[in-house]
């Protein structure tokens, strides 16, 4: 499915100049709002959450807009492109299409519609946002260093020059940073990796389960055992401290009316199971 969208991406990318997509590159930081227009509540159907989480998937280093900028965005908010989500939808589809808007409100690049004809919107709003990000990872973004967004509103002569080699070696410290995010000591000794292989095993085991499993702090979230102790899955923290990301799943756990369910989307449909998790 994945490779249909990046060929409909190319086909449709015509419409979009060259210069749009090149120029997200530019940008390193894309801020999400906290709410939508075309939503009635903040982060309703948990879609704001996921926008901020699907920008992280494909190599932006997304915030939400309440959230504590970074110091170089800060001197210069340029450095972030705002993101927004486009509602377009009729009586029988929903229509949702990505938007990245500069300093200026100069549009930058706008997506392709992501449709789906599902009736519950809290299902159809998932899946058109995330087949709408399937023209996003078409993109393959790379933040570059551009020196003109970095003389935006400066207010001292720090060369630029200097200020690009930093910013570079900033990424690659950043990358670097995020290659080495392990889930911090367990039960059984593991590194990351081993944790997301063997965890995926064991999420399919302990879904079908009764056990209950039990939460344990890092430094990044939470690694879920069973009573073995096994590490089951590792989670990581979002802005709602009732929604987590499950590593190396396309998944969330979150808590609705007072019970945590593992969200997950197959591809095809997004798939709710009810789980007992002690914090």
């Amino acid at each position: 499915m994945f490779k249909k969208f990046l060929i409909f991406a190319m086909i449709f990318g015509c419409s979009i100049s060259a210069f749009s997509q090149n120029s997200v590159n530019d940008y390193k930081y894309v801020i999400v709002p906290n709410d939508f227009d075309f939503l009635d509540e903040e982060d309703e159907f948990r879609l704001n959450s996921l926008t901020q989480f699907l920008f992280n998937k494909y190599g932006f280093i997304a915030l939400m807009e309440d959230e504590n900028r970074p110091i170089d965005l800060i001197y210069n908010p340029c450095l972030a492109l705002k993101a927004d989500v486009l509602d377009d939808s009729g009586t029988f589809k929903t229509n949702l299409a990505i938007e990245l808007k500069n300093c200026k409100d100069e549009l930058i690049y706008v997506s392709e519609q992501g449709k789906s004809f599902d009736k519950k919107y809290s299902v159809a709003y998932n899946k058109a946002l995330r087949e709408a990000f399937m023209y996003v990872a078409a993109l393959k973004y790379s933040y570059k260093p551009n020196e003109y967004i970095l003389s935006e509103r400066r207010e001292d002569a720090v060369d630029a020059n200097q200020e690009i080699d930093e910013l570079k070696e900033e990424i690659e410290v950043l990358k670097k940073e995020k290659e080495t995010i392990i889930a911090s000591e367990t039960a059984v000794e593991l590194n990351a990796e081993e944790v997301v292989e063997k965890s995926n095993k064991q999420i399919e085991i302990s879904l079908q389960g009764e056990a209950t499993l039990y939460a344990q702090k890092t430094e990044y979230g939470y690694q879920v055992v069973d009573s073995t102790p096994r590490v089951v899955m590792v989670l990581l923290n979002t802005k709602k401290p009732e929604v987590f990301m499950v590593k190396g799943r396309n998944a969330m756990v979150i808590k609705e009316e007072g019970s945590w369910y593992f969200s997950e989307n197959n591809g095809s449909e997004v798939k709710n199971t009810l789980i007992e998790i002690k914090f």
